[in-house]
């Protein structure tokens, strides 16, 4: 890493989201990793290079998290990503799960790592992100630079939108916003917000699930999304929420990541910059596939207008946690669900790299709440792929969610009533 990229000190306080998460994370690590299939072998060394340069980009990429201070803090680490190389033709998905066993420390950092795949003509490479620093978003943004990288450009001679500064906390930026309309949040009601139960981290691996749309199914799903005006997300948790009221449960509730650059137009960061929404559904509306769609769509909607997220950014600074069990108590009530969702949507890949970005999946994580099944969704290349991790599998909830999208999309130009 060139010199006049390192630092010592301190880099700022945790904002409060932020250490929500890392409180939580003190006994429940919560960690995630991207996976990225090139086009061809790269070797350790160059893959090491490309990471320099892209640490040198973004601020949180290398930090610790001091948590010796009365307020957690970030630190400069001035280690470069650690690189693993797997043994060839590993398959990624073994990785996937080993990482979930290896918490990362909050110090001495970096807070991200890596893991090399090679295979006969082609890499696969496993970035890991501790969630203190960033989201799937901003992890997509550092896979994209990565990739460009790879070919020896000079991702650090591009800036980002705020130059070198460190990515202001998200309350910072949300209090900032101009939103004069009082929230008005939909009835809540008990079983909506019945909390989870927290599984004790015992280094476990989960079970990895993978699938991938054919490019045929990925098309007419969208089609038909916008024939139905709801989003291929809203589809998505209809399906998976079908899928588990056939297996009988009465009601089901969807937990989907809101990204705040998109729904609040905060600017592009490595940064944490989301929000939590959740959705459910009874059984009886299992039986009428793009009303339930549709219903998901609405409700989410409604939650991420920058009134609500305002709102709820502000009230989680007032009443912060400040233990760990405080921190335990506040996520098992706001991320409790029988599924997670969380949609990178459409990555977009450069077409004038020698390096070619062929396929990506995740993020793949878990967070320590029992009977959790947390799906990632990207699509590339006209191609949807879901990554799901869990420790209690159901073996039919990925062929079956992609069945359902299949056959409520068998007639693209023929939206329902």
């Amino acid at each position: 890493m060139s010199t006049s990229h390192t630092h010592t000190g301190t880099v700022r306080d945790l904002g409060a989201f932020e250490r929500t998460i890392d409180l939580y994370m003190r006994r429940n690590p919560v960690q995630f990793s991207l996976v990225a299939e090139i086009d061809r072998k790269v070797s350790e060394q160059i893959l090491a290079r490309a990471l320099r340069d892209v640490q040198a980009r973004h601020p949180l990429l290398r930090v610790s998290v001091d948590r010796k201070a009365p307020q957690a803090r970030y630190r400069w680490a001035e280690s470069p990503v650690r690189v693993d190389t797997a043994a060839e033709g590993t398959p990624w998905q073994a990785v996937v799960a080993g990482e979930q066993t290896r918490p990362i420390a909050a110090e001495p950092g970096p807070l991200v790592r890596t893991v090399l795949i090679h295979a006969e003509a082609s890499s696969f490479i496993v970035l890991t992100f501790a969630h203190q620093i960033t989201d799937g978003t901003g992890g997509m943004r550092v896979l994209s630079d990565l990739v460009a990288a790879l070919d020896g450009d000079e991702v650090h001679g591009r800036p980002n939108s705020s130059g070198w500064d460190v990515p202001p906390s998200q309350e910072d930026l949300l209090r900032a916003l101009d939103t004069t309309a009082p929230p008005v949040g939909p009835p809540q009601n008990d079983l909506m917000n019945a909390p989870g139960e927290l599984t004790p981290y015992t280094a476990r691996a989960p079970h990895v699930s993978a699938l991938a749309l054919q490019g045929g199914l990925t098309a007419r799903l969208v089609t038909r999304c916008r024939a139905e005006n709801v989003s291929v997300h809203a589809a998505l948790c209809a399906a998976a929420s079908t899928v588990f009221h056939r297996a009988g449960r009465r009601q089901v509730r969807v937990l989907s990541p809101i990204d705040l650059r998109r729904a609040a137009g905060l600017p592009d960061a490595v940064a944490n910059r989301f929000a939590g929404a959740r959705t459910e559904s009874q059984a009886s509306q299992a039986e009428h596939f793009w009303e339930l769609a549709r219903h998901h769509h609405q409700d989410l909607e409604h939650q991420r207008t920058p009134q609500m997220l305002k709102a709820g950014s502000e009230a989680l600074a007032q009443q912060a946690p400040v233990t760990s069990e405080e921190a335990e108590a506040m996520m098992t009530v706001a991320t409790a669900a029988d599924i997670q969702i969380t949609n990178l949507g459409v990555v977009q890949a450069s077409e004038h790299n020698r390096t070619c970005l062929t396929a990506v999946w995740g993020p793949a994580q878990t967070t320590q709440l029992a009977g959790e099944h947390v799906l990632g969704v990207a699509t590339l290349k006209g191609r949807l792929r879901m990554t799901e991790l869990t420790h209690d599998p159901v073996a039919v909830l990925l062929p079956d969610m992609a069945a359902i999208l299949a056959q409520q999309c068998a007639e693209p130009d023929s939206p329902s009533s």
